[in-house]
């Protein structure tokens, strides 16, 4: 069975390359990207708020998932706090992660899956579906990060299975926190910066903190299912492809070679310097691992 997710979505559509070594090969760095790492943290701090926890625990929670580095941690203090101070009460009760999957109509052996972080009822009746975000980018009300929410490929993915599984949502919010601008200055402690990026957050809270409802159309949705269906049966082909003698295994999945492609992507390091991967060939810092880790529910 093929999982498809946001996740192998945006990494299909980026770099097909790049898709054939993260979800054909499992190939996976030994170490977690730092915003990765940071966004994880993050979110596990809001779940612990949405379960009405205090920011002292929101905070130590969020802390367990992050790596030994102060400076991030201490990040996620000052945002932790600076969300709590803006956003005191929660507004609806959200129910534990739910992990869905549905069958790909017209293709065999892929499914869509994904967990939906915050469903919270609004009535007997309706849902809320609540999306978590951190960004580098302006969230301020005329910035076009607001327009490309509408085709988000996680929220699509998201509304599709919940109208699979009958759920109502009449709403979608999207709680968007904008990361620092501002840096640890020179001889400045962790604890220091944390005490003055919490300051700043409560002194400017619309750089940091927005929330915002956002209208998905039908025709998106329907959009997003056809969407679904291209992009499985261009993997299937590709993967034939990759069967052919004549072949690498990894020849037939284009390289996307771009500044905004590869300046984040976890393979450059040997990919731009015409190295391979393959199952008996593993590049330094990499190891084969599990194929979509996004779809084990968390624990606290």
């Amino acid at each position: 069975m093929t999982y498809i997710t946001a996740s192998s979505i945006t990494k299909f559509l980026t770099c097909q390359r790049a898709y054939y070594y993260r979800y054909e090969l499992g190939l996976v760095p030994v170490q977690t990207s730092e915003a990765l790492s940071f966004g994880r943290a993050f979110h596990a701090s809001m779940e612990a708020k949405n379960n009405g926890q205090s920011k002292d625990e929101a905070i130590r929670i969020g802390l367990t998932t992050l790596p030994d580095d102060e400076i991030q941690q201490a990040t996620l203090i000052g945002l932790v706090t600076g969300y709590y101070h803006r956003y005191p009460e929660n507004d609806y009760p959200t129910q534990p992660e739910t992990r869905f999957e549905y069958r790909i109509k017209g293709v065999n052996m892929f499914r869509a899956a994904g967990v939906i972080d915050g469903l919270a009822r609004k009535n007997d009746s309706e849902w809320i579906l609540k999306e978590y975000k951190t960004t580098g980018s302006s969230i301020a009300p005329d910035s076009d990060y607001w327009d490309r929410l509408r085709h988000n490929i996680q929220l699509m993915n998201y509304l599709n299975a919940l109208r699979k599984y009958k759920y109502n949502v009449t709403e979608i919010n999207y709680d968007v926190t904008r990361k620092p601008a501002i840096r640890p200055k020179t001889n400045e402690t962790a604890q220091q910066y944390a005490d003055r990026l919490t300051a700043d957050t409560i002194e400017r809270p619309d750089f940091y903190y927005a929330r915002r409802s956002v209208t998905i159309l039908d025709d998106d949705v329907s959009s997003f299912e056809y969407d679904l269906y291209e992009i499985c049966q261009q993997v299937r082909f590709l993967r034939s492809r990759s069967k052919d003698k004549i072949y690498v295994p990894e020849l037939p999945w284009i390289r996307n070679v771009s500044q905004t492609a590869c300046q984040s992507c976890e393979y450059k390091s040997f990919c731009l310097a015409g190295g391979v991967a393959r199952r008996n060939e593993i590049p330094p810092g990499f190891e084969i691992g599990e194929k979509n880790p996004e779809l084990n529910l968390k624990t606290q």
